[in-house]
């Protein structure tokens, strides 16, 4: 927990106990930020950015390999792969990739 306090404060400024979701949610928010920027940067159109979608606890902390894999329909090696990557059991690993 204190890495994710001293990271909290890192990327709020505050500090204090800070989640895991939270630090996750902010990444989010910040690279949605800089692609919009991107975007801006390249003289395209600028629209403003999706509203952010709230993800449940155990979702926030799921690769983009794992997300991958879903979105692709190979929910079996997703659920292994999440499975290697935190040690979850089955049943938790697969009702993770069900809900992506």
């Amino acid at each position: 927990m204190r890495s994710a306090t001293l990271a909290g404060m890192a990327l709020s400024g505050r500090s204090g106990d800070v989640s895991y979701d939270d630090l996750l949610n902010r990444i989010s928010d910040l690279e949605r930020r800089v692609a919009l920027l991107e975007r801006a940067g390249h003289g395209g159109t600028v629209s403003p950015p999706p509203p952010a979608r709230p993800q449940p606890s155990a979702v926030a902390g799921v690769s983009q390999e794992v997300w991958r894999l879903a979105a692709s329909g190979q929910k079996i090696q997703a659920i292994k792969r999440l499975r290697e990557e935190t040690g979850m059991g089955l049943k938790a690993a697969k009702d993770v990739v069900d809900r992506l």
